[in-house]
């Protein structure tokens, strides 16, 4: 055979014994290819149907509360108004959930408690701690106040956040505050298949106008009595905002004031300073001023956390101390020592404190401010009162 035509057929004979070869090696890794793309597209699937899975284990607003020993008053309150079954619907909602302590505080220890209530007005007032929608702290504007929001009830809640690291080992300081209630980081963002819940130190309250308010307590009755004689009470039925400092009967009791005294006032002979050291026009929860901390100057009253001349007897100013408590104070702008207050209270326990109207607020405090001998115009003095 030619040397030329054996080589060919040696060449084709070597290529017919390695193309078998080649063929079942590109299968196996063919088959290899597919087998990955199989597991991978599968593994793939499982996560998803894993992630679905741990997402529906979230219990829905009724049955998380239902299981919270904390909230067993707050599961009370919503079985007694017949709101349990919408809670347990998609929603979404948020929910600002009052501790049990939080009800203590208001007289209420035990779920029987809530039985002899109005159905209704129950209803109201838990409706008023519900959003229709999913609100998280990271939906809040950090270090703001007055972020309002619409809840069940048809009703702005003012909603503040306060978020701050003083210094690299500090702790992160996580608020936020719903109309001045309280829920510090461990206990917001609860995550609910139906919205979100964040646990609050206080009860919310409301009542349409501040003088609904403060009828709706006895305990300021002189105080009322007081602000009908000097002329400032219709101004808390307006829509106007006015922020009050209420001080109580036994307030009034520690001065030697009695309701005969007050009926004996003449208002033209006294300062504004009498009756409207207790009234502020604007709006304020006293949360605002954690979040926003104590305006310039030194010392508890020359840099407190609030200070505003009082309308009408601009002279003096009313405001509240930088220290721990917030003591509300009275104080002359022109004084010897105008840094040292002519009077000091106390604010009464947080349950009494940001009571919210329509147009304002309403905290308690203590003590009275301002005694009527100290509030009389000398003729010298006498200057316009507005």
């Amino acid at each position: 055979m030619r040397p030329d035509i054996l080589a060919i057929n040696q060449q084709t004979a070597s290529r017919e014994i390695k193309d078998p070869v080649q063929s079942v090696g590109m299968k196996i890794l063919v088959w290899l290819a597919l087998l990955l793309n199989t597991l991978f597209f599968h593994g793939c699937k499982n996560k998803d149907l894993d992630l679905y899975v741990e997402s529906d284990k979230y219990s829905n607003a009724a049955d998380f509360i239902g299981n919270n020993y904390n909230l067993s008053l707050l599961y009370a309150a919503l079985k007694q108004a017949d709101l349990l079954d919408m809670l347990k619907q998609e929603g979404p909602y948020t929910v600002f959930a009052p501790t049990n302590s939080a009800f203590n505080d208001l007289g209420i220890v035990r779920a029987s408690d809530f039985v002899g209530m109005k159905q209704d007005s129950l209803r109201q007032l838990l409706l008023y701690h519900m959003l229709p929608r999913r609100l998280y702290t990271s939906d809040v504007p950090p270090n703001t106040i007055d972020n309002k929001y619409v809840n069940m009830m048809e009703k702005e809640l003012f909603i503040g956040y306060k978020s701050q690291k003083v210094c690299t080992e500090c702790t992160l300081i996580s608020d936020l505050y719903i109309n001045g209630a309280k829920s510090v980081s461990a206990t917001q963002n609860i995550v609910l298949a139906n919205g979100v819940l964040h646990v609050v130190d206080k009860v919310l309250k409301y009542n349409p106008t501040i003088q609904d308010v403060l009828n709706s307590k006895p305990e300021y009755s002189l105080f009322i009595a007081l602000l009908k004689r000097m002329g400032d009470w219709e101004r808390l039925g307006e829509p106007v905002n006015t922020t009050v400092f209420a001080p109580d009967n036994e307030a009034f009791k520690k001065a030697n004031l009695t309701a005969s005294d007050i009926a004996r006032l003449d208002p033209s002979k006294y300062g504004k300073r009498l009756s409207r050291v207790y009234l502020l026009y604007n709006h304020f929860f006293l949360s605002d001023m954690a979040i926003y901390g104590q305006l310039a100057g030194s010392g508890n009253y020359g840099g407190p956390f609030y200070r505003a001349r009082i309308v009408g007897d601009e002279l003096y100013y009313f405001g509240i101390s930088a220290t721990k408590p917030m003591e509300p104070f009275i104080i002359h702008s022109q004084a010897p020592e105008p840094n040292t207050p002519l009077r000091i209270s106390n604010f009464q326990p947080g349950y009494q404190t940001d009571f919210k109207a329509d147009n304002g607020v309403v905290h308690g405090i203590n003590s009275l401010l301002v005694l009527p001998e100290e509030a009389l115009i000398k003729e010298e003095t006498k200057t316009d009162q507005r």
